[in-house]
């Protein structure tokens, strides 16, 4: 049985404890390639992402993950196809608590063997640790007892282990997810620092044009709440985007369609109210524009002299001349 995720918007947006698992699980749904990308290149170069990528979600696979006692799902099952036609299973774990490191390789071989047990199928294992600590996950899994024996190794990454630097000049798409989650710890207790991060990547998306207006709003959505601002903060932030994204106004047009974050809503919600103020204003200037024409046009036909119309509608004598013009 293969149950669909659906991803429920909060209905409000404070400053509470953000639900890492739920907008993980969101990010790496809409954005695999790139996931798959940034910590698997190899194996992402061995898939064929023209045949679609299907997420799996079976109730035993439910039984598996139960375990994490006060924690929702993070983990994935993913079914892909190889350039050779190999169908491949992923395994994607996210680990967002780091005081559980004893049980972790356990739990990692548990649910290879229960997932491998039940559907015989080759499975690739990756865990992705995003913890702000140094803690010392193992990578592997060993049992010996009286002669029996059992090694089982995995894919580990952890974000600590990654510098600013590097995921700032990297051309990954994924890296400015994993930049969030880093600028997140970073800037737990202080609130002014991490508006300068947020405005900054968010800024950088924007002007990005290679990034497809889908991945933008991924990268958005995980970023805008997991990143949360104070709300005078966040009203800031809006000003802030406003003149940058009036910029691209080609791109507003692609991008204000969909769900996005509130950030973002709130910003296209500015920027329309401004277009409709500005085609109001201009409507109101050209309907003055063509009244002043019109009591020209009637003044021309009664032939009054033009200096005497110039002086009653203030327009210049060459404009009026240019009228006259139209009638003859």
């Amino acid at each position: 049985m293969v149950t669909a995720l659906v991803w429920e918007k909060p209905a409000e947006y404070k400053i509470e404890p953000v639900d890492q698992d739920g907008l993980w699980k969101k990010v790496i749904r809409e954005l695999f390639e790139d996931f798959l990308l940034f910590f698997s290149p190899e194996l992402h170069a061995q898939v064929d992402f023209s045949i679609e990528t299907e997420f799996l979600q079976q109730e035993l696979f439910q039984e598996i993950i139960k375990d994490k006692t006060g924690r929702r799902s993070t983990d994935q099952l993913v079914k892909v196809h190889l350039k050779g036609g190999e169908e491949k299973w992923i395994l994607v774990h996210i680990e967002v608590q780091s005081d559980n490191g004893k049980d972790f390789a356990k739990r990692m071989f548990q649910y290879f063997y229960r997932i491998y047990d039940q559907y015989d199928k080759e499975l690739v294992a990756l865990a992705l640790m995003t913890s702000p600590y140094r803690s010392k996950f193992p990578t592997e899994f060993r049992y010996n007892y009286f002669g029996t024996e059992l090694h089982y190794a995995y894919t580990t990454s952890k974000l600590v282990d990654y510098n600013y630097a590097e995921l700032e000049q990297s051309d990954k798409l994924f890296s400015k997810v994993i930049l969030a989650a880093k600028y997140m710890h970073d800037t737990k207790n202080d609130m002014d620092k991490r508006y300068v991060f947020k405005m900054k990547l968010m800024r950088e998306m924007i002007r990005n044009k290679p990034y497809p207006g889908a991945e933008i709003q991924a990268i958005f959505y995980f970023i805008d709440y997991l990143l949360r601002l104070p709300e005078d903060l966040s009203r800031k932030l809006n000003n802030t985007l406003i003149p940058i994204i009036q910029k691209e106004v080609n791109d507003v047009v692609q991008f204000d369609n969909g769900e996005w974050s509130p950030t973002m809503e709130a910003v296209f919600a500015r920027i329309k109210e401004d277009w409709v103020e500005e085609g109001k204003a201009k409507g109101l200037e050209q309907g003055i524009e063509q009244g002043v024409t019109k009591v020209v046009l009637e003044m021309l036909k009664k032939e009054l002299p033009v200096d005497v119309i110039a002086e009653v509608t203030h327009l210049k004598q060459e404009k009026i001349e240019q009228l006259r013009e139209t009638l003859q």
